[in-house]
């Protein structure tokens, strides 16, 4: 790329921030973004889920309680776009503010994030933040690269199993007895937590009584179950004192065909349906609640975002 292109592309980006910021800032009755240098970060992020499938992005016949609360107590963003629509480069380009060309991670199995990279986790625990994540399938297992900065990384799908098979992952219920575990152990020190949940992912097997409740809509009735999990996340947060002091972060890695364009999973089409993903941001008492931000954000724009509610500077070459 030229100079003058790159000018081009910093103007471009800048021009973005500014709008984003004059939308809190100057409408009247918003108020203002309040920036907290020791607020806990949590990272809750939804596989291969779409936004048109949520009741607060307008589904009417979806069972998603939790997370409309979040959004109305918090900032949803109705245009929010992955990167690509696979799990581990989407997870990279999350966790470090970067693209798929800039993380080197391309795909699922095959590709690794090298430690030249750094991720979320890094940042904050130099910063003294106890680091965790709970990761739902081999999609993501440690030894793809995502555990860097994490001082638990839990990725023990299948408990006394001699080896991991490709396919490994666990229903969020265990994902959350994982980090409720962990977080009567450190609610007392500044954090970030990732929660991973994996349930939409295909063959979609919804419990009961999701199962029963969705006959026939199976996708649909695991997003539901993983919002009743989610739910208790959020429980959890708020039995322990901690949601006026916690950024809550919720996203979508990337959607499902379902067969709307003629591709039923997802990793081939780049359409709506596999690229445009549920994220939302709850802070209370530093976000605005009940906003709606409509302008195009991508997935890649939620570290440097983070970490600008936490007032620390994003690092050198973050591209979101």
């Amino acid at each position: 790329m030229g100079l003058g292109k790159k000018k081009a592309a910093w103007i471009g980006a800048a021009i973005i921030v500014a709008a984003t910021a004059a939308f809190f800032l100057l409408r009247p009755g918003v108020p203002a973004v309040k920036r907290g240098e020791r607020l806990n970060v949590l990272l809750v992020t939804l596989d291969t889920t779409r936004a048109d499938r949520l009741g607060c992005y307008g589904a009417t016949e979806a069972k998603t309680p939790a997370l409309d609360a979040l959004a109305a107590g918090g900032v949803r963003f109705a245009n929010a776009y992955a990167p690509v629509p696979l799990t581990l480069p989407s997870h990279a380009s999350i966790l470090t503010g970067l693209n798929p060309v800039a993380t080197g991670v391309h795909n699922n199995g095959a590709y690794e994030l090298g430690e030249d990279r750094t991720t979320l986790a890094e940042v904050l625990k130099s910063d003294g933040y106890k680091t965790a994540a709970f990761a739902a399938s081999f999609s993501v297992d440690s030894r793809f690269g995502l555990a860097q900065g994490f001082d638990l990384y839990d990725d023990n799908f299948q408990e006394n199993s001699p080896f991991k098979a490709t396919n490994a992952e666990r229903r969020a219920e265990q994902v959350f007895e994982l980090f409720s575990t962990w977080m009567d152990a450190n609610r007392d020190e500044p954090f970030f937590a990732w929660v991973h949940f994996f349930d939409p992912h295909a063959p979609y097997n919804p419990p009961s009584p999701y199962g029963e409740q969705f006959a026939g809509r199976p996708y649909d009735g695991e997003i539901s179950y993983m919002d009743y999990v989610f739910g208790r996340v959020m429980a959890k947060l708020g039995d322990r004192g901690l949601l006026g002091r916690t950024i809550v972060v919720a996203a979508g890695d990337h959607g499902e065909g379902l067969g709307d364009k003629g591709e039923w999973g997802h990793g081939v089409f780049l359409y709506d349906e596999t690229l445009r993903v549920p994220l939302i941001l709850s802070a209370p008492g530093h976000l605005p609640a009940g906003e709606m931000v409509g302008p195009r954000v991508r997935l890649i724009d939620i570290m440097p975002t983070v970490l600008d509610l936490l007032n620390r500077p994003a690092p050198e070459g973050t591209q979101g």
